[in-house]
């Protein structure tokens, strides 16, 4: 029987794991992607193999995490999200991704660590997971869309990355979650290759919000959105950044729910946002205690592709894309689980 070996990722795998990801995933990838998910991201990563032990050493299987600085019950700590977990059963051997799996969530999460782990699962990886690494279902939800509307041109503060001040707007919005530090924002959106962000920095009434957009063809995905709720009137700026979106050429925007208590939802509704039938699923690891973590009430983001209000994560990307997703009322997804 063949043996199978189980190590972290070295750069010189990157070729191959690259070709890899692309079978698996549907779509190219490249060098560059996996150095800015696992080796310029802010906080603790893994990526690890599992390899033939003979021959050319051949991928089988590769499981990541990330450890994201989040703020839950109101103190600092870390959650981690499992990303780019995908692995082949080729050669008659028993499923190296369930053993590569194992391996590396065995010590996780850790003692001051939030007691559950979070992902975005395909539901094949999903099933496999609750048969082997205890998954729980968390929720499924419905995002948003609609055309952008004409809006109304006005001077706004845009760029490709943020300040400090972003994060004050996160804090200014009371949830608990992963932390929108300006290293975070930066690393998820600024330094990532081969995808255009756009930041905006948004006033009403003397408080500030941000909204942060991929650009997708014609599309606008929604990957920040934190409007504090005290003393905003945000209609009229959300139409100002419609304006300017519709100005670079887009013409459909996208949005996840956006948190509750933030009473976004009639202004979503009023610039034409609508439920789709696209469905999200949110899966979850672990548990808080002796409850359940469905009903556990934290909002929590992972990094991967974006889309949404509050925040959302990517279909099949890096950490996660989304950007909000709430255990207990999960809002996020990521293919790569």
């Amino acid at each position: 029987m063949t043996a199978t070996a189980f190590r972290a990722t070295a750069p010189e795998d990157l070729p191959a794991l690259t070709g890899f990801f692309a079978e698996r995933f549907g779509r190219p990838w490249t060098p560059e992607e996996w150095t800015w998910k696992y080796g310029t991201f802010p906080g603790e990563a893994r990526s690890w193999l599992a390899v033939l032990a003979e021959d050319d050493g051949e991928i089988l299987a590769h499981a990541g995490a990330l450890r994201l600085p989040a703020r839950w019950r109101g103190a600092e700590t870390g959650v981690w999200t499992l990303v780019d977990w995908a692995g082949t059963s080729r050669r008659g051997l028993r499923p190296p991704l369930v053993d590569l799996g194992r391996r590396l969530l065995a010590d996780l999460p850790r003692a001051g660590d939030a007691p559950w782990i979070f992902g975005f699962p395909s539901e094949r990886h999903f099933r496999l997971g609750e048969r082997v690494f205890g998954y729980k279902p968390l929720a499924d939800f419905m995002e948003l869309a609609g055309d952008i509307p004409e809006g109304t041109a006005m001077a706004l503060r845009s760029g490709d990355s943020c300040g400090d001040w972003a994060e004050a707007v996160w804090e200014a919005c009371g949830v608990d979650g992963v932390r929108r530090s300006a290293a975070f924002l930066n690393w998820r959106y600024y330094a990532r290759p081969h995808r255009y962000y756009r930041f905006y920095r948004l006033e009403s009434r003397g408080i500030e919000g941000l909204a942060v957009f991929a650009f997708v063809g014609e599309e606008a995905w929604g990957a920040e959105l934190w409007l504090p709720a005290a003393g905003g009137e945000w209609y009229s700026s959300l139409l100002a950044v419609a304006a300017d979106l519709r100005a670079a050429g887009l013409r459909r925007w996208r949005f996840w729910p956006p948190p509750s208590g933030l009473g976004l939802e009639e202004v979503l509704a009023r610039l034409g946002l609508r439920p789709t039938a696209e469905r999200r699923f949110i899966g979850c690891r672990g548990g808080t205690g002796s409850t359940d973590p469905a009903n556990d009430p934290i909002e929590s983001a992972g990094p991967s592709r974006p889309r949404g209000a509050g925040g959302r994560a990517s279909r099949r990307s890096a950490p996660g894309r989304r950007r909000w997703s709430r255990v207990g009322a999960a809002r996020r997804r990521d293919r790569r689980g």
